[in-house]
C-alpha cells in the first residue's frame, strides 16, 4: 500500500463549506489580534525564551508536501495532545512548502488555519518555516504518490523550492508565497515566529538571495512575529544580518558550543531551532533531550538566559524516517533505539526518562520515584558491589563481575527503564551479559547474590531470570535474532520493565510499527511460584564491561497506553490511518 498524497476530506461540497468556516474563523481571530500591531524588533529576550519544542511532520508524512495537502485534523491533534501530556511541549517549528501554495492555495490556507486552532486547543504556539536547502532537490510533486525509503534519513524531505522551480534571475516568484501567509497572521498571536529559509547551502548564491529577499518581504508585512535565518560561518549555524533572533542549530552535547550559539549576540538572544539528537554509541553523543534540558536547567539556575529549544529533531517517529542516521544507507536495519523523534506513531514516549526529564524542566513536578542521568558526572544513589567505586562520565561503567544497586526495596509495583550498552569484549572473552535488576534485596558481594529478577541481553538472546539464594534461574527468553534491529555492542539498547503484582513485562529497543507491530514487548511473565513483590532496582554486568544512562522509576499507572487509531500496516510505508481527518 503506498502513501498517496490524496485529499481524504469528503465531497467537494462539503470542502467548500470547510474553506469558507475556516475563512470565516480566521479573520474572527484577526480581528481580535488586531490591537497587538507592534512591529517585532530585536531585543535581547526573545518570545521564544524559555520555550521547549521540536520540528513537526505527522507520522503519517513523509515530507512537508504531503503533510498540507493530505493534512489529517484528527492524527494531528492526537499528536499535539501526546506532545503536551508527555513532554510539556509549547511550541513546534512546522515547514511550509511553496508547492503547496502555487498550487493549491486555498487549501493550504484552510489548513493552516486548522492547525493553528488546534495548536491553540492545546496551548502550543508553532513557528513557520517557507524555504529549505536540505535533502530531496526534486521529485517532490503534489499528485505523485511517495513512500518511504526504509534506512534514509529524511528520504523523501523536499528541498524548497525544488530544483526544477528555481529561475536563478527570478527570486521575486517566491514574494506572493510569502508575504500572502504572512500578511493573514501578521498581528496572530497563535503564531510564535516566520523563518524564511532553513540552512541555505554556503556558497549557494541563489538561495542566498531568497533568504535575504525573503527577510525583506517579510518585514514589508510588517508582522508583529520575529523573521528569522539561519547561516552558516565559521563555528555553525548561528547569526546573520537578516535574522532577529539567533537561529542556532547544535548536534552535540558539549557546553562549549551551547553557550558560545546562546551569547553570539545577545541584543537579539538565540533560538536552537534544532537542539541535537541522541547517542550513536560508537561515535559521540549529539545531544540527546535529557542532555539539553540539563545545560538549560544548569543556566537557570545561574540566572541566565534560557534560550529556546526544539529538541531531537523532531516529535514523532514516523515515516519521515529520521529515526535513522545520517550516514545510515537505504536498507540499513532498524535503529535500536530511534536517532530522532520522540513519540511513536501511537503517541507514546520513545523514553519515559526523556519524558520525565522534559516535563519537570517545563513544570517544575516530578512524577518519578527515582531519576539518574548521570550529567553530574556522580553515581552517588548508587551501591556498588564488585567494586569499590564505579566510573560516571555522562553514564555509569559497570566492569565485568559488577553489579550496582539503588532505590528503596519497598518499592512493590513499578516501571523501570533505562539505557545499556555492553562495550565490544576483549578477543577470546567468555560470553556474557548485561541488564537491569528490579524488586532487588538482599544484595550481596557477588554478582548472583540477591533476591530479585534481572532482565539481561547480549548479542542474541533476552533474558528474564529469578535469584535467590545466589542461584540464578531462567524464567522467559526471547531471541533477538528474529528482530529487524540488529542488537549490536556498542549500540545503545533501551529496556522497559512492568512489575505488577506477579507479572513481569519487558519491553526491549521497540522498533517503528512497521516493523514491530509487538510494539517492543518482548516478554510478558506471570511468576505463580512464590513471586518477589518489592524490591530496588539496579544494573549488572557478567564478563562484559557495560554502560548504563538515563534510568528512571515511575509508578505503575504511568506506564503508556498506545492510542488506538485504526492503523493499517504495510511494508514500507508503517503506519498509514485508514480512518483519515
Amino acid at each position: 500500500m503506498k502513501i498517496g498524497c490524496t485529499w481524504r476530506g469528503g465531497s467537494l461540497a462539503g470542502r467548500t463549506g470547510a474553506l469558507l468556516l475556516v475563512a470565516a474563523l480566521s479573520v474572527a481571530a484577526r480581528g481580535q489580534t488586531s490591537r497587538a500591531d507592534k512591529v517585532y524588533e530585536p531585543n535581547p529576550k526573545p518570545p521564544t525564551d524559555g520555550l521547549i519544542g521540536s520540528n513537526y511532520t505527522p507520522a503519517y508524512a513523509v515530507n512537508q508536501v504531503q503533510f498540507w495537502h493530505d493534512f489529517r485534523a484528527k492524527a494531528v491533534e492526537r499528536e499535539l495532545a501526546a506532545a503536551g501530556k508527555w513532554f510539556g511541549i509549547s511550541t513546534l517549528r512546522v515547514y511550509l512548502h511553496d508547492i503547496n501554495f502555487f498550487q493549491e492555495k486555498e487549501v493550504l490556507q484552510a489548513n493552516l488555519e486548522t492547525f493553528l486552532a488546534l495548536c491553540a486547543r492545546h496551548g502550543i504556539r508553532p513557528g513557520f518555516v517557507f524555504f529549505d536547502g536540505c535533502h530531496r532537490h526534486e521529485g517532490i510533486y503534489l499528485d505523485r504518490p511517495t513512500e518511504p525509503v526504509s534506512g534514509f534519513h529524511n528520504g523523501r524531505w523536499a528541498q524548497s523550492p525544488q530544483a526544477r522551480d528555481i529561475d536563478k534571475d527570478n527570486v521575486e516568484k517566491f514574494k506572493p508565497y510569502v508575504q500572502e501567509i504572512i500578511r493573514a497572521h501578521r498581528a496572530d498571536p497563535r503564531v510564535l515566529f516566520w523563518e524564511i529559509h532553513n540552512e541555505p547551502p554556503p556558497g549557494d548564491k541563489y538561495r542566498d538571495r531568497l533568504k535575504r529577499a525573503g527577510y525583506r518581504w517579510a518585514k514589508e508585512v510588517q508582522p508583529v512575529q520575529p523573521v528569522l535565518n539561519c547561516e552558516k560561518g565559521k563555528r555553525g549555524w548561528g547569526d546573520c544580518e537578516v535574522t532577529d533572533i539567533v537561529d542556532a542549530h547544535v548536534y552535540s552535547h558539549a557546553h562549549g558550543p551551547l553557550r558560545d550559539l546562546s551569547e553570539r549576540n545577545t541584543k537579539k538572544g538565540t533560538v536552537f531551532t534544532e537542539a541535537g539528537a541522541r547517542w550513536k554509541a560508537s561515535r559521540r553523543n549529539f545531544g540527546g533531550p535529557i542532555d539539553m534540558v540539563y545545560w538549560l536547567g544548569q543556566r537557570r539556575k545561574k540566572g541566565k538566559s534560557t534560550p529556546g529549544m526544539y529538541l531531537c529533531w523532531e516529535l514523532m517517529v514516523g515515516n519521515s524516517n529520521c529515526r535513522w542516521h545520517w550516514i545510515d544507507k537505504p536498507g540499513a536495519p532498524e535503529p535500536e533505539i530511534p536517532w530522532c523523534g520522540l513519540l511513536w506513531p501511537d503517541c507514546t514516549p520513545v523514553s519515559l526518562a526523556e519524558a520525565e526529564a522534559v516535563r519537570r524542566h517545563v513544570t517544575g513536578k516530578s512524577r518519578a520515584l527515582f531519576f539518574e542521568d548521570f550529567e553530574r558526572h556522580s553515581a552517588a544513589a548508587w551501591r556498588p558491589y564488585g567494586n569499590k567505586a564505579l566510573a560516571v562520565r555522562n553514564a555509569m561503567t559497570l566492569d565485568p563481575g559488577v553489579k550496582a544497586i539503588a532505590g528503596d526495596e519497598a518499592w512493590t509495583d513499578y516501571v523501570l527503564e533505562g539505557r545499556v550498552v555492553i562495550k565490544p569484549p576483549a578477543k577470546g572473552a567468555p560470553p556474557g551479559s548485561a541488564g537491569l535488576l528490579l524488586r532487588v534485596s538482599k544484595p550481596g558481594k557477588g554478582l548472583d547474590e540477591m533476591q530479585g529478577y534481572a532482565v539481561t541481553f547480549d548479542r542474541g538472546k533476552l533474558v528474564l531470570n529469578r535469584f535467590a539464594g545466589g542461584r540464578p534461574r531462567t524464567l522467559a527468553t526471547y531471541d533477538l535474532t528474529k528482530l529487524k534491529s540488529a542488537t549490536r555492542i556498542n549500540e545503545w539498547s533501551m529496556i522497559r520493565v512492568a512489575a505488577e503484582g506477579p507479572r513481569i513485562r519487558v519491553w526491549f529497543n521497540r522498533m517503528h510499527p512497521s516493523s514491530d507491530p509487538q510494539r517492543g514487548l518482548r516478554i510478558d511473565y506471570t511468576d505463580k511460584d512464590a513471586p518477589i513483590l518489592s524490591g530496588a532496582i539496579g544494573a549488572r554486568a557478567h564478563n562484559v564491561t557495560a554502560m548504563v544512562d538515563n534510568v528512571v522509576v515511575l509508578p505503575i499507572d504511568a506506564l503508556p497506553h498506545p492510542v488506538r487509531v485504526g492503523w493499517t500496516q504495510s511494508f514500507d510505508a508503517g503506519y498509514t490511518d485508514r480512518k483519515g481527518a
